[in-house]
């Protein structure tokens, strides 16, 4: 949904964002530290209701940001 603006569920090009709006609520960012998180994009399907998430570019360049965040997380496996 983020690059194509199609839903993967229903093939729906209703897909909406937070991208570039501010951030409000639970889902907006995942907390790393007391004074440190990273924000999310949220992408929304108006026509089925899928959601995907994404950690904000700008968060995902931040080393230290990404380093705090592998301690928080376990690494899914393939």
């Amino acid at each position: 949904m983020k690059k194509s603006g199609c839903c993967p569920k229903c093939n729906s090009t209703e897909v909406y964002t937070t991208k570039g709006t501010t951030k409000r609520g639970e889902r907006s960012s995942i907390g790393i530290s007391s004074f440190s998180s990273v924000s999310i994009d949220l992408y929304i399907c108006i026509s089925c209701g899928f959601i995907e998430e994404y950690g904000e570019e700008s968060d995902l360049k931040d080393l230290k940001k990404m380093e705090k965040l592998k301690k928080l997380f376990r690494k899914v496996q393939p």
